[in-house]
């Protein structure tokens, strides 16, 4: 039968000390009391644990034999107990997150450091990849969370959609920095950095051409926003991104303007279906979302 771990700690507390009176003490409970526990383990084994000689308590040979194991197991039962408190202070762990690349060159690190810092015994894995890869690794439970846009659904994953704002971004001193609101028309036949020819903000921004009637001035096809951002600073071309990037950029001298119509970009968190959040996974995601809030639409 399982051995109650009450009476294994009084038995440790008389060996390492040598006598009941100090092995109460540090139990913080009576001498009648750790003598009670000690007689009901011996009850319980079937064999005495000490001998008093001469006024003395010698520890039986059988007392010896289980003595190491009794040992480990109350110093693995510690561990697991200050673990399970450093847990619940949010001070331990280890978080997976996977991202698109251009998360992980914007607002995600910051969100990041501030995040551990308030939790110095939690480590971090941070993996930039493709979508495809993200959805790979989340399906097979490799990461905690995964941060990107456009995925296939699947059993093995759960989802959060969030809808971020995009802006027209251009340089410094451009003439659309006198505008209030940038639609598509003021964009007739002016040099346009835009997404990847199959990404939603690119097909949305074409029929936004199309219906106004402007000319769509395509001169490069950037596939991540801050290298789009980057080269506006330069004075090359205008482009719709996301705020988020837009606002990173800021400060290499971007004029940043709403857009009409309205063109979402879609961040999707992506979940491990079959496997338990941790407080750290829900406390992060958490956090993130704070930090989206005001370029949410």
């Amino acid at each position: 039968m399982p051995l109650p771990m009450r009476q294994l700690e009084a038995f440790h507390a008389v060996v390492t000390s040598g006598n009941m009176t100090k092995a109460a003490k540090s139990l913080g409970i009576s001498q009648p009391a750790i003598s009670r526990l000690v007689a009901s383990l011996e009850s319980t084994l079937g064999f005495s644990l000490f001998q008093r000689i001469s006024g003395r308590l010698r520890v039986t040979p059988e007392a010896r034999i289980i003595f190491d194991e009794v040992e480990k197991s109350l110093a693995h039962l510690n561990h697991i107990s200050r673990l399970t408190e450093n847990i619940q202070d949010k001070k331990s762990g280890h978080l997976r997150v996977a991202c698109l690349p251009g998360f992980a060159t914007s607002l995600l690190p910051r969100v990041l450091a501030k995040f551990l810092k308030e939790r110095p015994g939690l480590t971090l894995t941070l993996e930039p990849r493709a979508p495809e890869r993200i959805q790979q690794w989340i399906s097979a439970q490799q990461f905690d969370v995964g941060l990107s846009e456009a995925f296939e659904e699947s059993p093995a994953i759960e989802s959060e959609a969030i809808l971020i704002r995009t802006v027209c971004v251009a340089p410094k001193g451009h003439p659309l920095g006198d505008k209030k609101v940038v639609t598509a028309k003021d964009l007739d036949g002016v040099p346009i950095i835009h997404a990847s020819y199959d990404h939603k903000i690119y097909l949305s921004l074409r029929q936004a051409f199309n219906k106004a009637g402007s000319e769509f001035n395509g001169v490069v096809e950037a596939r991540q926003f801050a290298p789009a951002c980057i080269m506006v600073a330069e004075g090359y071309g205008v482009s719709i991104v996301s705020e988020i990037d837009a606002r990173e950029y800021e400060r290499e001298g971007l004029v940043i303007r709403p857009f009409m119509p309205v063109i979402p970009f879609t961040i999707n968190i992506l979940y491990p279906a079959y496997m338990p959040r941790s407080i750290a996974t829900l406390e992060f995601v958490e956090a993130f979302k704070q930090n989206l809030k005001p370029f949410m639409l």
